[in-house]
């Protein structure tokens, strides 16, 4: 396709209620099939609104007094086989549109934040859990992705990275090394200038396109598309941002990405894998933390609780 439609979905989901927000979801992914989209992009876990089991979980996860508030959460995971899942996949077939659907899940033993992409049949074609979790915060019940992949939707190779992913330059860089020319980033955060930026970025040292969702709120919001586009046919520095909601705003934005332009330029500019030097990057591979990036992990995820 020579423009690719992306539907931002910066809506309110229901503190940990997956069977209204599924319903949401289906509701959301006809709107965005009614706007002309091509594929439609959730925040983050849209599962449960990444809403915390108890009080003060976002500052400690792991509080002895709410172990039955752990475990109600835990249970709320969403498989593979779930009717969340099933309801996203008919909803994609019947609206003739992809679907990027998150959720807290749990599969063998491990409960992760994960992604799905699926086709317009309502195939699912990439099954990607978030790699870089928030370790410091509610993320450190849950187990970390082992790496990233990209995947062929009607021509276009799609890679997702999500929330934190966005804040290391690695996590685009590698989609980026697979092929991709797109990336969708599901979010649940504020959005500052800073986060915004790293956005920019990704698309601009990479050459890809980037399509970000959020959940409304203040500070929160601006979900985002970003060209890789940064230099017009003269040379002349281009704004690569194509798109970007204001913070508080409950709507179902269209990002429009000219793939046939960037195309064109991701095949004439300098920046992805053009002139990388790799063996000059053995470091990248080193697992040592040193100070002052020493943390205390405040658990192991993945076991079931």
């Amino acid at each position: 396709m020579s423009v690719f439609q992306v539907a931002l979905v910066q809506k309110e989901a229901l503190p940990n209620n997956p069977e209204e927000n599924q319903k949401r979801m289906v509701h959301w992914i006809e709107e965005a099939k009614a706007k002309g989209a091509d594929l439609v992009l959730f925040p983050e876990m849209w599962s449960n609104g990444y809403a915390p089991p108890f009080p003060g979980a976002f500052d400690d996860p792991l509080h002895p007094d709410f172990e039955a508030e752990r475990r109600r959460w835990f249970s709320q995971a969403v498989t593979m086989e779930s009717p969340y899942v099933r309801a996203a996949q008919e909803a994609a077939a019947r609206c003739q549109i992809g679907v990027c659907a998150t959720f807290l899940g749990y599969a063998e033993g491990k409960y992760q934040n994960k992604a799905i992409l699926i086709d317009r049949q309502g195939r699912i074609l990439l099954h990607y859990a978030k790699v870089h979790t928030c370790d410091f915060s509610l993320e450190a019940l849950l187990t970390p992705g082992e790496g990233f992949s990209t995947v062929d939707f009607e021509g276009i190779t799609l890679g997702v990275m999500i929330c934190f992913d966005r804040e290391f330059p690695e996590s685009a860089r590698v989609l980026m090394l697979q092929g991709a020319e797109m990336i969708l980033v599901p979010n649940a955060c504020d959005m500052n200038p800073a986060r915004l930026q790293q956005l920019g970025t990704r698309a601009f040292e990479n050459m890809v396109g980037v399509a970000m969702a959020n959940y409304p709120g203040v500070g929160w919001g601006q979900s985002c598309a970003y060209s890789p586009v940064v230099f017009d046919g003269e040379g002349k520095y281009a704004d690569n941002l194509l798109l970007k909601a204001e913070d508080t705003s409950q709507e179902i934005y269209i990002a429009r990405f000219d793939m046939e332009k960037i195309r064109e330029y991701r095949a004439t500019e300098t920046w992805g894998n053009a002139y990388r030097k790799p063996g000059a990057y053995q470091m990248l591979l080193n697992r040592q933390v040193r100070a002052p990036f020493i943390r205390k992990p405040l658990a192991q995820g993945g076991e079931r609780r």
